[in-house]
């Protein structure tokens, strides 16, 4: 997550899933979120993070995105028009609900020499550890990496430059190890078709942790995202309960739902 991103048209979609998923409820466990935002330092070689003509509410995106959530829509609209954006202003506007813990605390190896592994290892598992923490007392959380999720055993380690953008899945592991809910940001690419995508994000989770994620929702507004949804034992059917839920009431034509059967299918 960069601090320029804050009440973009993601952040609606990403904020209104999650306002949805811990909703209070008579028939369902409430659920306190803890937010760990996998905060990075702002780039400026493109144009992300600029997508906030959505809060227009004569447009075409803000007549179909404001009856979502008009209270999360007018609460972004008032941040962006402050023009102060960032996660650390994000956080007070009250578009996280009441009792969300959040740990925004900066990930970044620049200052520390491409060379120095031991160093950036270090800086990278305390940074967690904290966040770790932080989070303790939360039933969901959600981990917000900038560009989403690695598997530990590919390609690139997590002290190498960039990875501070991706959360790898040895990390999410620490939070489901102690029974808490996850759900989690990916940013889908052009490796294969969306729906593909969907289907091997669980199958990674599933074959990395042993663990059987519920479902992927991907909302397609603008870029794509996906979020992966993993239940501790104790949360799986209340989570089955609020995304069935979701996809009968309005947002279910802007976020679609991938389940994971073993074979996941979407419906």
């Amino acid at each position: 997550m960069q601090d320029r991103y804050a009440g973009d048209v993601g952040d609606f979609l990403k904020l209104g899933l999650l306002r949805w998923l811990v909703a209070p409820s008579p028939f369902i466990q409430q659920l306190r979120l803890g937010v760990i935002w996998f905060r990075v330092p702002d780039e400026s070689d493109n144009d992300d993070g600029k997508h906030v003509a959505y809060l227009d509410q004569l447009s075409a995106a803000g007549e179909d995105l404001r009856p979502l959530d008009p209270d999360l829509y007018d609460r972004l609209g008032r941040l962006v028009a402050a023009g102060d954006r960032s996660i650390r202003t994000l956080v007070p506007s009250g578009v996280l609900p009441p009792g969300t813990v959040s740990y925004d605390s900066e990930l970044t190896f620049a200052d520390l020499a491409p060379t120095d592994r031991a160093a950036r290892m270090v800086r990278r598992e305390r940074w967690f550890h904290s966040a770790m923490v932080a989070v303790e007392q939360c039933s969901l959380v959600f981990v917000d990496p900038d560009s989403g999720l690695r598997h530990d055993g590919r390609d690139v380690p997590s002290y190498r430059n960039h990875v501070e953008k991706q959360a790898y899945m040895s990390e999410i592991g620490q939070l489901l190890e102690r029974g808490q809910s996850v759900v989690a940001y990916h940013h889908a690419d052009r490796s294969e078709p969306v729906p593909d995508q969907a289907v091997s994000l669980m199958n990674d989770i599933h074959d990395a942790l042993g663990i059987e994620p519920l479902a992927v929702v991907r909302a397609s507004r603008g870029t794509t995202r996906l979020f992966i949804v993993i239940p501790a034992a104790q949360h799986r059917s209340d989570f089955e309960a609020r995304l069935g839920a979701l996809q009968l009431s309005r947002w279910g034509d802007e976020l679609r739902l991938y389940r994971w059967q073993n074979t996941p299918v979407a419906v």
